[in-house]
Parts: structure tokens; C-alpha cells; sequence
């Protein structure tokens, strides 16, 4: 899978992202598998929380440009 990447910053002080996850890492990090597997895309919301960050994981999707589509949604309200 290709390592591509969405970031934006949103008004209340998050970030967005959507991104791969390897499956090292989803294993690491999920702790009970309700995702279906590391595959896909996740659409995932950095809060920083003083000197830490909670990730949330918002949605995934199959492909890229799913998950692009929910990208551009989120961003879009943040904007307007």
C-alpha cells in the first residue's frame, strides 16, 4: 500500500489525518479488532491534551479516495 498522507488543521485546535497504518502498529495499538485489520485507510483526529495527544479514530475506508472524500467533508465544515 502506498504511504499516502492527509493532514489538515482544524479550528478547535486538532489535527486531521488519513493514513495507512502498518500492521506492526495495529496490532501495537488496537486492542480489540472491531477495525478489520490494519488494511485501508483510517481518517484519524489528533487532540492535544497538555503534554499528550489522544488519536481518535474517526472512520476508515478501503481506498484512498474514500477516505479522501471523508477528509474533504470534515475539512470543508471546519472551513464554512
Amino acid at each position: 500500500m502506498d504511504d499516502l498522507a492527509l493532514v489538515a488543521q482544524l479550528g478547535d485546535g486538532s489535527t486531521l489525518y488519513v493514513s495507512p497504518v502498518d500492521s506492526a502498529t495495529y496490532k501495537e495499538c488496537v486492542e480489540y479488532d472491531t477495525l478489520g485489520g490494519a488494511d485501508g485507510y483510517f481518517i484519524v483526529r489528533a487532540v492535544p491534551m497538555g503534554k499528550r495527544t489522544r488519536l481518535d479514530v474517526l472512520a476508515k475506508a478501503a481506498t484512498f479516495e474514500a477516505a479522501s472524500c471523508l477528509f474533504d467533508l470534515v475539512v470543508a465544515r471546519q472551513q464554512g
